[in-house]
C-alpha cells in the first residue's frame, strides 16, 4: 500500500486519480502537493456529498504519519473501492526531493475587515448553505454554497483578477474549498478562519445584508408572501 516516490509520481499522472491530503488542515495550509484535495476524515461524507470524490475515484494520499493505519482503516470502512496507496515518508518524502509545492494564506477576521475598504478587488466568497446567506451577509459577497462547487457552471463568476475570501460557517470546510478551486486553477485565494462564527464576534467592523422573501400586493393593498397558500 505504500507507495515509493517514483510511483507515487506515476500515479498521479492518471487524469483518473485524485490526490487526498489527509492531515490537519494547518499542515496543509502551510505546504502540500499542489491539486491536492484537503480531505480530512471529519469531512469525507460530506467531500461525498458534493461529489468532490466517489466511492470508486482511484484515491492516492498524503497521510499524517502518526494516523496512517486509522485514516486507511476508515476509507475502506466507509467503502471506497479503489484506493491505492499512500506516499512512503508523507509530505516530508515529496518536500525533500525538492518537488513543487503550494500554500494557502488564512487571515484572521480582522484582517478580512481592514483589507474590505481598500481592495476594490477583493471578493468575500460565503460558501454556506443558501438559507444562512440570505439571512445575513457582508455586504457585496458572493453566495457560492460548498454543494455547488462541483458544478462548472457556478464557477463562471470567479476568475483570476478576484482576491477571493472564503468565508465558511465555522471555518472547518474552508481547505475543502480552497483545494477543489486550485484544482480548478483558481489560486487567488484566502480563507477566513473561525468563517461566519469569527465575524459575528467583530459585527461592528463590517456592512451586512440580507435577502427578503419577495411579496405581492393584493387589492386590498395587504402583502402577501408567494410563499403563502
Amino acid at each position: 500500500m505504500q507507495l515509493d516516490l517514483n510511483s507515487f509520481k506515476q500515479q498521479l499522472q492518471s487524469s483518473e486519480t485524485i490526490l487526498i491530503d489527509t492531515r490537519s488542515r494547518e499542515h496543509w495550509i502551510n505546504s502540500h502537493v499542489p491539486n491536492s484535495l484537503h480531505i480530512p476524515p471529519a469531512i469525507v461524507k460530506y467531500a461525498v456529498a458534493i461529489g468532490a470524490i466517489k466511492k470508486d475515484t482511484p484515491l492516492v494520499f498524503i497521510l499524517d504519519p502518526v494516523l496512517e493505519k486509522e485514516t486507511l482503516a476508515y476509507f475502506k470502512e466507509a467503502e471506497f473501492s479503489k484506493i491505492i496507496g499512500y506516499l512512503k515518508g508523507s509530505f516530508e518524502a515529496w518536500q525533500d526531493a525538492g518537488n513543487r509545492h503550494d500554500m494557502l494564506i488564512e487571515v484572521e477576521v480582522d484582517e478580512l475587515a481592514m483589507d474590505i475598504p481598500f481592495d476594490e478587488f477583493l471578493m468575500p466568497l460565503d460558501i454556506r448553505d443558501e438559507a444562512a446567506f440570505n439571512k445575513s451577509h457582508i455586504k457585496n459577497s458572493v453566495s457560492l454554497p460548498l454543494a455547488e462547487f462541483m458544478d462548472p457552471g457556478s464557477m463562471s463568476e470567479l476568475d483570476e483578477h478576484f482576491n477571493i475570501y472564503i468565508i465558511s460557517e465555522d471555518g472547518a470546510t474552508n481547505t475543502l474549498a480552497a483545494s477543489i478551486l486550485k484544482k480548478q486553477g483558481i489560486h487567488n485565494i484566502r480563507t477566513v478562519a473561525d468563517g461566519w462564527n469569527a465575524i459575528q464576534e467583530l459585527k461592528e467592523k463590517f456592512s451586512f445584508e440580507n435577502i427578503k422573501k419577495p411579496t405581492i400586493t393584493k387589492k386590498d393593498d395587504t402583502k402577501t408572501s408567494f410563499l403563502e397558500d
